[in-house]
């Protein structure tokens, strides 16, 4: 079966390393039932994360909102040329409502504004497009559809010990060993080291996804770490529940449009999963496929 994953998200990491997941998921199974392709915007400086996989195409609102001139879009004409047998759609349902889709599609949902679910006025939001809509979540508003654990990279047992961490810093082991990581939007930097002094004044060390050398998956390394600031997007937040440092981290909630980090930074550190979505939507994908 051919699957194409598909986002039209530019902000940050977060929607592409989705796929990465359940790349990763999908080859953990040994099955080759399922064949992936993750159609993007080509404007994202993470579709190299998916490597040959991914296909760059222009979002263009003004040519998809119409269902006239949807239908001959980049979009539409790159997932038609690669011909699915179903389509994955990563949050961003809006810009496929008038793309006249050749498959059934899974809609995945995180955190969004409950307006996210009700849509512009020429394309109302409708669950009954869709062969599945999954949250994957437990964000507020998504209740009403079918639950999966939360899908990230990094895999239960994945932590690394302390040494590697301190041997990727170049610091003894017995050094403080406090990082701060940013994968969301430039402009998170300042904020994320003014939050970083006042915890802590003095040296902290950084991991950037934005930077071509940044280690990936970055959880893993910091499993073993003092203590570690960022803000709570999707990945970084459930990765370290699924590794188990969720104790150590301080949450710095910087606003977002289409993300409620406030709400996602206030769960208990008590709230953990054992269980990677990415594997449990891989294992799904292919029970369909096997059909």
């Amino acid at each position: 079966m051919r699957v194409v994953f598909f986002t039209a998200g530019t902000h940050g990491a977060g929607h592409l390393v989705r796929a990465v997941a359940l790349q990763r998921a999908l080859a953990r199974t040994g099955s080759t039932a399922v064949t992936l392709d993750v159609v993007a915007p080509s404007s994202s400086s993470f579709l190299r994360l998916v490597g040959s996989a991914g296909h760059g195409v222009t979002v263009d609102a003004a040519v998809l909102r119409l269902p006239g001139t949807a239908g001959n879009s980049d979009v539409a004409r790159t997932i038609a040329a690669l011909k699915p047998d179903l389509v994955v759609i990563d949050v961003f349902w809006v810009p496929l409502v008038f793309v006249p889709l050749p498959c059934p599609a899974w809609l995945l949902l995180r955190s969004v504004p409950p307006a996210w679910l009700v849509g512009p006025k020429e394309a109302r939001f409708d669950a009954a497009r869709y062969e599945r809509v999954l949250a994957i979540e437990p964000a507020p508003g998504l209740e009403r559809f079918e639950a999966i654990e939360p899908i990230v990279v990094a895999a239960a047992g994945d932590g690394l010990p302390r040494a590697v961490l301190a041997q990727r810093l170049g610091v003894d082991l017995d050094a403080p060993l406090r990082v701060i990581v940013r994968g969301g939007l430039p402009s998170d930097g300042d904020v994320l080291d003014a939050a970083a002094q006042r915890l802590h004044p003095g040296r902290w060390h950084h991991f950037d996804l934005h930077a071509a050398d940044a280690p990936f998956p970055v959880a893993p390394l910091l499993a073993e770490a003092d203590v570690v600031v960022a803000a709570p997007g999707y990945n970084t937040f459930w990765e370290s529940r699924l590794l188990g440092f969720a104790d150590r981290m301080q949450w710095v909630p910087i606003k977002r449009s289409l993300d409620d980090a406030a709400w996602r930074a206030s769960l208990p550190t008590a709230m953990r999963f054992s269980n990677n979505g990415a594997d449990t939507l891989a294992r799904a994908l292919i029970a369909r496929a096997r059909r």
